[in-house]
Order: structure tokens, then C-alpha cells, then sequence
């Protein structure tokens, strides 16, 4: 029988120490949610994502890691994914001048919304797609969500077809999203550290050969920590935690970071727990 446990993935250097025992339990969870650029080096962390939550897909660089994400999915022969995408995408103009993310938006579209590929020539002027960059993984599913603004924030909110939660991180969309999907369900929070700027998988980052890196690259190794917990025109992360959790109690999901030294642990906004329990 599968853990009711829902397992939130960060890409924090931890996530390297959790052991064989773990690591097992993790994979026997229902729900487990990778954030962001995770899926693309899932091999490394020995497990295998339920859910990929990458919403951010607006500039070049991002838009290029989730197609390279879609590409691993693919080479592995991956399946039964959920992707947790940004609803702009479906909206996104096929005329646009910006030819990465027009693509990307048609072959989306293509297969979650049944576009005939004959429209294709009139779409591209002709120009041919690379399949092996921009087709989507088979047999995946595709949730598609808007959030608030990410230095301001907002209501929580109770249905995806709203603007979910959004404050400094994708972490406080997962969890609005997590509130509304599993309500009754722990949340244990795996390599959610805010204590280094680097990743676990920052060796095979470095040797991508596309642009990943964006403008809070910079900051981050400057400031040697997680761009959430760096203070940014005033605002972290953590200045909004406390309301999170008040809004995950109404809907009965308690919280746990399963790193005793991750930044949410030592500022004390949740408890630590090891990830058996």
C-alpha cells in the first residue's frame, strides 16, 4: 500500500544524503511533486517524480529546460507524469517571433487539444519542427495553472481554475496546488534547504549545453543561498510562511521539512521529520 504522504521535491544538495531506506519510502509515496529543473536529473536522486510542477516556462532559458525536461522524459521511456504547466502556454500567440516557445505551445497543444498537424505549414511559414526537442512525452497528463504576482502575492486559493498562491518561489504555489488537490495529506518537504545557491545535480547543470542560467543566477552566488530566501525589494519567502500554514491547517495538511538544517527548520516555521515515519 502506497504512503499518504505527499512528497515535495527541492533541488537542494540534501537531497544526495537521504539513504537506500529513504529513498524507497519516497518512490511508495502516491504524490511526489518535483519542482522545477529536479525532473530533468531525477536519475541522480534515484527517484522517479509522480507530478513535475514547472510553471515558470516564460523567458528563453526556461522555456528550453522544459523541453529538455520533456526530451529525458521521452529517452526513458517515461509515462504517467503529470505536468503542472502555466496556462499562458495554451494561450501563447503562434505568430509570435519567439520560435522555441511557439513550438513548444503547438506541440502542447497538439496533443493535449487535438491540433491538426495540417495547420502546422500555415503556423511555421513551412519551417520544420525538431521533433526531438519539442515533442511532449506520451501517455503524460497536463494541468495547466495561473498564479499571483511573485512580490506580492494574494489570496489562497480553493480551486485550480483560480490564480493560485504565489510568493517568492514556486514552493508557495506547490503548496496552494497540494491544499486543493490532497487536502487531509502530510506534506514532507525533501531538499527544500533555502541554504545554498547550488543544486544537487550543479556538476551535470554546468555542462548543459543550451542557456539555463537567468538573471537571479547571479544574485544567488553572490549572496551564497536560495533566491527565495534572499531578500529581494524587501520580501523572502519566509515572510509569508506563517499564512501558508495557517491556510494548509484549514485543509488538514501539515508540514514537515525532512532536512534538520534547511532555513524552514532553523528560523522554526516548520517541524523537522525524518522521512519514515
Amino acid at each position: 500500500m502506497k504512503s499518504q504522504d505527499v512528497i515535495v521535491l527541492g533541488s537542494g544538495c540534501s537531497i544526495l544524503d537521504l539513504s537506500e531506506q529513504e529513498i524507497e519510502y519516497i518512490n511508495n509515496c502516491e504524490v511526489i511533486i518535483a519542482i522545477n529543473k529536479f525532473m530533468a536529473f531525477y536519475k541522480k536522486s534515484k527517484i522517479l517524480p509522480t507530478h513535475v510542477y514547472y510553471v515558470d516556462a516564460y523567458s528563453a532559458s526556461t522555456v528550453y529546460f522544459l523541453e529538455y525536461i520533456f526530451k529525458i522524459c521521452r529517452q526513458n521511456n517515461l509515462s504517467k507524469i503529470n505536468f503542472i504547466l502555466n496556462n499562458k502556454i495554451l494561450k501563447f500567440p503562434l505568430n509570435s517571433k519567439r520560435l522555441c516557445s511557439k513550438k513548444l505551445a503547438f506541440w502542447i497543444k497538439k496533443q493535449y487539444l487535438s491540433i491538426e498537424e495540417e495547420i502546422h505549414d500555415k503556423l511555421f511559414h513551412g519551417e520544420p519542427i525538431n521533433p526531438n526537442l519539442f515533442l511532449v512525452p506520451k501517455d503524460c497528463s497536463f494541468e495547466f495553472i495561473s498564479h499571483q504576482s511573485w512580490l506580492e502575492g494574494g489570496n489562497w486559493s480553493n480551486s485550480l481554475k483560480e490564480s493560485l498562491f504565489h510568493y517568492r518561489g514556486s514552493l508557495s504555489t506547490v503548496l496552494n496546488y497540494i491544499s486543493i488537490k490532497y487536502p487531509q495529506h502530510p506534506i514532507k518537504l525533501v531538499g527544500v534547504d533555502f541554504n545554498s545557491p547550488g543544486y544537487f545535480f550543479q556538476e551535470e547543470l554546468e555542462k548543459l549545453n543550451f542557456t539555463w542560467q537567468d538573471w537571479t543566477t547571479d544574485i544567488t552566488k553572490e549572496k551564497k543561498t536560495h533566491f527565495s530566501a534572499i531578500s529581494y525589494k524587501g520580501t523572502t519567502i519566509f515572510d509569508k510562511f506563517d499564512f501558508m500554514l495557517a491556510k494548509l491547517q484549514e485543509t488538514g495538511n501539515e508540514v514537515y521539512s525532512c532536512n534538520p538544517h534547511s532555513l524552514l527548520v532553523e528560523k522554526g516555521l516548520t517541524k523537522y521529520k525524518n522521512v519514515i515515519s
